[in-house]
């Protein structure tokens, strides 16, 4: 049986850290469901040390050619875009099709990259996305809901939403 869709979430370079306040998961926590990492100063000192550049914030134009990648990739591979919310520091996608979820959010963060370097007033830099992504299945239509329901309303300020 094959899922319905994917919750798809990654985020920008730099801004989610193993360690920080936020939380974040490891090899010990990642079942879902399971707490996050606590909080660790020095570990997050850590990986702050390692980035090879300052980590990067999505701007009003930035999640805006993010969500215009993200819908072009879906109608060129002809997936279904259920619900999508490019946020400042990280975006939720739940996507339906006939690919793997790791390549769905490989090929989003391919697209984006690619419609930074070509949009002028876009900061050049090296890294935009992290390494990897979260891709959850969702194996039912009420599974699918509920996720556009997170993705669209639970997130705070509406930000670039599709639908609207």
């Amino acid at each position: 049986m094959a899922a319905l869709a994917y919750l798809l979430t990654f985020t920008t370079y730099g801004t989610h850290l193993p360690g920080s306040e936020k939380g974040s998961v490891n090899v010990k926590n990642c079942i879902p469901g399971s707490p996050m990492a606590p909080c660790n100063p020095d570990r997050e000192a850590y990986w702050c040390s390692r980035l090879i550049e300052a980590p990067w914030v999505l701007d009003e134009e930035a999640r805006l050619l993010t969500l215009q990648a993200i819908l072009g990739v879906c109608g060129h591979r002809q997936w279904i875009a259920y619900g999508v919310h490019v946020r400042t520091n990280h975006v939720h996608a739940v996507v339906g099709g006939d690919a793997a979820p790791e390549r769905m959010l490989s090929d989003f963060k391919a697209y984006a990259t690619r419609a930074f370097r070509l949009e002028s007033v876009v900061n050049r830099r090296r890294r935009y996305w992290t390494d990897h992504g979260s891709t959850r299945y969702l194996w039912n239509e009420a599974s699918c809901k509920a996720a556009v329901k997170y993705v669209l309303n639970g997130q705070g300020v509406k930000m670039a939403c599709y639908p609207i």
